[in-house]
């Protein structure tokens, strides 16, 4: 018995006596591709063979559809075979990719075969969602027309019959088709009504970006663009007959009114200026008829309203208005400002993605409504998404119903841009396949054709000019002064010379989009600057630093991933660091400066710029703007404080200025970014520590009360330490200063008002180490030595000098003090299962740490600690996961599988209270755990309980042992469990960076490729 899918398949053939080609082959499919790249074009020469099949296929076709008699097929079946026989001649022609030699022929369509010939090519037409108005569709047949002239004046004409005062009627105007030679007759203009694109002198577009280049082929062709210019200037309509120059005329009144975008609800949606021409009308595109070429046959049709207020006035290509209309409907830049993270921002684009989303999709939305409401006003035929969707929808099912198969569809064009809540985007695409006849691209560019024949066609360019009733023509003389075209390519010939512009070479490497964010602003400035920059933009893995001239300089933008490694765009550059470095022995004098994006809450705080920042002085680069700069995503989402303040050394060196090279970043500038990063931070109180007994490497747990604020499975926290009171009052005294209230006397008016107290207590880590000591030859010009080695507060209290000292004075000792710093944990608990608002944090002590040794042994359950939410989760996709999880992780690396494992066994709790049963649909999780022997209590409850609910299907417990067996080893010993579990299935990896890296290495061992790149999303790691 036959599948439904071969009948449909059978039936379609039988259907279609000839299917074009879709592109796609047993091991290539296209249907992911915009454009299919052998899609059928017009305007080739074809094999006898090939025209006569579909000549034939054509005439079968009208016989099906009744508009021949059988008698009546029969007879222009012989008439056609005959028409052929008499025009056969031999052309050059493409077979199979093969230029060869062969017969061709062609034949006369009767108007009534091109009309039903043009409604089915419509019909066919898998890109179009309005095809169910095939039917509708109206032939003005123009294949008597054989100049330029007759093709522009006639077109307009009849376009101004088919719009029908805004009743549009579509209709097609098709002029002669291609004979066995030549082009056939051409279009330059895309469509009959086209938008201007200038390209400023800042590299800027005034109008459509889609037009520029059409825009300045037509100034060659002799149109003077108006003055002044603007973004909605209409393109004079240019055609082209076969063997003759161009001919052009303005868009008549009747045409070029434009339909004014406003909304009912917002006033603002007026200031905006926004406009768009009354209907859309091909004409670049030519019918693929029974064998029979139309190479120029415009149809006109009407717009459904996501064409302009989703695509054309709302694309980032094209006019990008979205940000635009997202303040007429109340988007303020500087509401966002007044929230320190976003303080230093300058445009919508630099707010994290979720913002912008939220208001890009509000502003397409109301501006898609704008359009359609606009087009009502107007009175000019404009179909809705939800109409149309529902239309096409109708239209194929009654078509499978009838004919036992559906419509050819591509889903990329079908499905309207507003995606999922357009019940057609869920409908997916009909079989791949293409019939004839159909509506097809030029396989020449009208352009391209003119500059090859335009020294052997004597004709001049020739412009219509409509004087009352009459139409005038002049003759053009087009503009070749400024651009020679030899082979359809543009060279500049001025008699100047032109200056070769300065190549500036910018690669980034990011993991999400911050450093790619920061690295397009960096080209976008660079574009403005003054001196025409050119710019070489790309991804760090392609940087070839034997290609970079020592006079261009290199700017690089990098992101470091949460185990100090570069992103997956930057590692095969990492990779090649330490052969490269030798290679080049300090050899590679490149002109560099690098701006690094981290998290000062990770220990790998901006390790890869770091990293590349040596290797390029290795290498012999010499650093400009400062070599190195570090942004920091804890105190900014987006760090464009400190991006803005790297810029300024950047363009100074790259426009010679220099004013800022010299320069240092203000000290009063990191306490105010410290000031704004502790606005995001939140008060919470100590519950609990435990065990009581603590040492060197051993876990603590400690129980938070965050204040209700609730926080997801696997999710982590920064958490901040103070300086106790105590210590505050010694460093404070130490200094001379008597009243902790007294503010700090910040030159920088901006700054907060901040009392000392505050300061030392919030600000200033007394536990570190002073950055320089550099203010201690002003404090002691005596030469005087005294003990500098210890802490901040040590330092201060072996210098009783320093009770004297002057405000200026005492200024640049604070400022000399480093920046209390976050650390960042992963949460160890569920909410659901420990209570809302509650939070349990694993904490390995080390001996001297800051957080986890000096802070917690100075607080005691009651006393506050400070904490913000880190918004990246990188197991966020496990926690609802249906896949099977293998879970592999050592010491505090546990927290994050633990809170997971709550989650699950609190689900199961709740059910059971309640006398239910419930099943999970993701399978147990299989666990690889390490610990020291010592710990082992704070793994072993919750692995207990989560065993005895089922929720593991292997669980291998690794304490610290004698014969050095680690976690890795007991994955390896399982390999056949592992390899089968994870063909579908997840794996999490948490732990010390070595165990980490080693985890992957044996992984990529047993499954033989990288299974980092092998799982892809499906394999996550964590670092502790």
């Amino acid at each position: 018995m036959q599948s439904t899918q071969v009948c449909e398949f059978q039936t379609i053939i039988k259907n279609n006596p000839v299917l074009a080609s879709t592109g796609c082959t047993p091991q290539f499919c296209q249907a992911g591709r915009l454009i299919h790249s052998d899609e059928p074009r017009v305007g080739e020469s074809r094999p006898l063979e090939v025209v006569k099949q579909e000549a034939l296929g054509f005439l079968w076709q009208l016989r099906q559809e009744g508009v021949y008699t059988e008698d009546q097929y029969t007879a222009r079946h012989l008439e056609v075979l005959k028409a052929l026989k008499e025009s056969e001649v031999l052309e050059p022609m493409m077979v199979d990719g093969v230029k060869t030699v062969g017969k061709t022929a062609t034949w006369t369509q009767t108007s009534e075969e091109l009309l039903h010939g043009i409604r089915i090519a419509w019909k066919n037409s898998r890109k179009c969602i309005m095809r169910s108005h095939y039917k509708e569709l109206d032939l003005c047949d123009l294949r008597h027309i054989t100049t330029s002239v007759g093709m522009v004046k006639t077109v307009i004409e009849e376009a101004i019959k088919a719009f029908n005062q805004g009743q549009i009627r579509p209709t097609v105007f098709a002029f002669p088709p291609r004979s066995t030679s030549g082009t056939g007759p051409m279009f330059l203009s895309k469509q009959l009504l086209n938008f201007a694109g200038y390209q400023q002198d800042d590299g800027s577009i005034l109008g459509d970006p889609s037009n520029v280049e059409l825009t300045q082929d037509i100034i060659e062709l002799g149109w003077a663009p108006p003055e002044p210019r603007s973004q909605w200037d209409l393109l004079p309509i240019v055609a082209m007959a076969e063997n003759d120059a161009p001919a052009w005329a303005d868009v008549p009144v009747e045409l070029r009114d434009l339909v004014e975008i406003r909304h009912p609800r917002f006033e603002s949606f007026q200031k905006l200026g926004l406009k768009w021409y009354q209907f859309p009308a091909l004409s670049r595109l030519g019918f693929d008829i029974g064998g029979v070429q139309y190479t120029a046959a415009p149809f006109i049709g009407w717009y459904m309203d996501a064409e302009i207020g989703v695509r054309n006035l709302a694309d980032p290509f094209r006019y990008n208005t979205l940000p635009e209309v997202a303040k007429a409907l109340g988007f303020d830049i500087e509401n966002y400002k007044k929230n320190p993270e976003y303080a230093e921002i300058e445009a919508m684009e630099d707010l994290p993605d979720y913002e912008q989303l939220v208001w890009l999709s509000r502003a397409q939305a109301e501006l898609n409504y704008a359009v359609r409401w606009s087009f009502l006003q107007k009175g000019v035929s404009c179909i809705g998404t939800l109409a149309a969707s529902s239309d096409w929808t109708r239209f194929d099912d009654e078509h499978a119903a009838k004919h036992g198969y559906r419509l050819n569809s591509d889903p990329y064009w079908i499905a309207p841009p507003q995606g999922s809540i357009v019940p057609v985007w869920h409908r997916g695409g009909a079989p791949n396949y293409q019939p004839k006849p159909l509506i097809a691209r030029h396989r020449l560019d009208p352009v391209k054709s003119w500059r090859r024949r335009r020294n052997v066609v004597k004709a001049p360019v020739t412009r219509l000019v409509k004087v009352g009733e009459e139409w005038v023509t002049k003759h053009i003389t087009p503009v070749q002064n400024s651009l020679c075209v030899e082979n359809g390519t543009k060279s500049l010939t001025n008699a100047v010379p032109t200056i070769p512009k300065k190549k500036v070479h910018i690669y980034y490497s990011s993991t999400g989009t911050s450093a790619l964010k920061l690295a397009e602003k960096l080209r976008r400035r660079v574009k403005e600057l003054s001196g025409g920059f050119q710019v070489d933009f790309n991804i760090l893995n392609l940087l070839d630093l034997r290609k970079i001239k020592p006079s261009d300089p290199l700017l690089m933008v990098v992101s470091t991933t949460g185990d100090g490694r570069f992103p997956a765009n930057g590692a095969e550059f990492e990779a090649a660091m330490n052969d490269r470095a030798m290679e080049y022995n300090g050899t590679h004098a490149v002109k560099y400066s690098i701006f690094g994006v981290g998290d000062s809450a990770y220990p790998t705080f901006n390790a890869a710029s770091v990293k590349l920042h040596e290797f390029m002085t290795a290498a012999g680069g010499i650093p400009i703007a400062k070599g190195l700069t570090k942004g920091n995503t804890a105190v900014e989402a987006l760090p464009m404080k400190a991006f803005n303040r790297w810029w300024s050394f950047v363009k100074d060196s790259l426009t010679g200025e220099g004013a800022n090279e010299v320069a240092t970043e203000s000290t009063e500038d990191q306490c105010f970014e410290h000031h704004r990063m502790l606005a995001g931070f939140n008060t919470g109180r100590l519950l609990s520590k435990s065990p009581s007994e603590t040492g060197e490497g051993r876990i603590v747990m400690i129980t938070m009360d965050l204040g209700g604020m609730d926080y997801i499975e696997m999710s982590h926290l920064r958490l901040l330490p103070y300086n106790t009171p105590e210590q505050v009052s010694r460093a404070l005294s130490a200094l001379g200063v008597s009243n902790a209230s007294q503010h700090v006397p910040f030159k920088d008016p901006t700054m907060p008002n901040l009392s000392y107290g505050e300061f030392f207590q919030h600000y200033v880590d007394l536990e570190g180490r002073f950055k320089d000591l550099a203010w201690l030859p002003e404090a002691f010009p005596a030469g005087d030595r005294w003990d500098t080695n210890g802490t901040v507060l040590e330092v201060l209290e072996h210098l009783p000098a320093l009770q004297q000292i002057t405000g200026d004075l005492r200024m640049k000792v604070c400022f000399d003090m480093p920046l209390l710093r976050p650390r960042s944990f992963s949460v160890a608990s569920s909410a659901r299962y420990v209570g809302t608002g509650i939070v349990e944090i694993m904490v390995r002590l080390h001996k001297g740490g800051r957080f986890s040794d000096k802070f917690l042994s100075a607080i005691a359950p009651g006393d506050s600690i400070r904490y913000a939410p880190v918004t990246i989760v990188p197991g966020q996709d496990l926690i609802s996961s249906q896949k099977h999880l293998i879970a592999i992780c050592t010491g505090t690396g546990f927290a994050p599988v633990r809170s997971l494992l709550q989650q699950k066994i609190q689900i199961l709790k709740e059910a059971e209270s309640q006398g239910k049963e419930f099943v999970f649909q993701s399978p147990p999780i299989s666990i690889f755990v390490g610990f020291k022997t010592h710990d082992e209590a704070l793994f072993e409850e919750t692995l207990a309980t989560a065993e005895r609910y089922g929720l593991i299907d292997m669980l291998l417990r690794v304490p610290s042992n004698k014969q050095k067996r680690r976690v890795q080893h007991y994955v390896e010993d399982n390999k056949e469990s592992v390899l089968t579990k994870i063909r579908d299935g997840s794996i999490y990896v948490c732990g010390a960076k070595a165990m980490v890296n080693d985890m992957a290495a044996k992984l990529s061992d047993m499954i033989g490729g990288d299974v980092r790149q092998s799982l892809g999303r499906r394999y996550v790691e964590e670092i502790f």
